[in-house]
């Protein structure tokens, strides 16, 4: 994909995320359940750091949102990142980060398969994006009906990585030139 939005987050600030991600996956015992702790630190960090990147365009826009801040919690609490308004209502927005070869090998994004089974927790828009080293890229976006609709096949696949299961999306459904109108369309504060 050539065509993204993109944002560097300060090396300091990664460092602070990769700190609380070792943290909280220390104090969950994730490591004692046999869980992979450097994929699941590597998978924090790399959403936190999409977070404050999308947060820091929203800032440098003068866009006006709510963002959860970073996300410690299980699926149960899992909930959309952002909520912007669009056209005098607001809507929720999600980041999906993925890996460089679901962009480049696999051209498909994986979704959680808890987060399609709590239907609730899916925002009405997701933004697939990806960090590496400092920068964040925000390639397209999906909304919440296109999701559902390309997940509904209800092809269940595990990952040995993660050591969870995920339903994937093809990636030529999140689109760059609805994300670019998304936001322009996105109230200003």
């Amino acid at each position: 994909m050539n065509e993204y939005l993109e944002f560097q987050v300060a090396p300091e600030m990664i460092a602070f995320f990769r700190k609380q991600a070792e943290q909280k996956i220390a104090a969950e015992g994730w490591g004692k359940q046999g869980r992979n702790v450097a994929v699941k630190v590597d998978n924090f960090v790399h959403c936190w750091t999409t977070e404050e990147a999308f947060k820091q365009l929203l800032i440098k826009k003068g866009i006006w949102f709510r963002n959860r801040g970073l996300y410690f919690g299980d699926s149960a609490g899992a909930g959309a990142d952002f909520v912007v308004k669009v056209e005098g209502k607001e809507v929720s927005v999600g980041l999906r980060s993925v890996a460089p070869e679901s962009l480049s090998k696999w051209k498909q994004v994986a979704y959680p398969d808890d987060r399609i089974r709590l239907g609730e927790k899916i925002a009405d828009y997701h933004i697939v994006c990806n960090h590496d080293n400092g920068y964040s890229r925000f390639f397209g976006v999906i909304s919440r009906e296109e999701l559902l609709a390309a997940v509904s096949d209800g092809k269940r696949l595990y990952s040995k990585n993660n050591q969870e299961y995920f339903r994937v999306i093809p990636l030529e459904k999140f689109r760059f030139s609805v994300l670019v109108a998304l936001v322009e369309k996105m109230e200003r504060v």
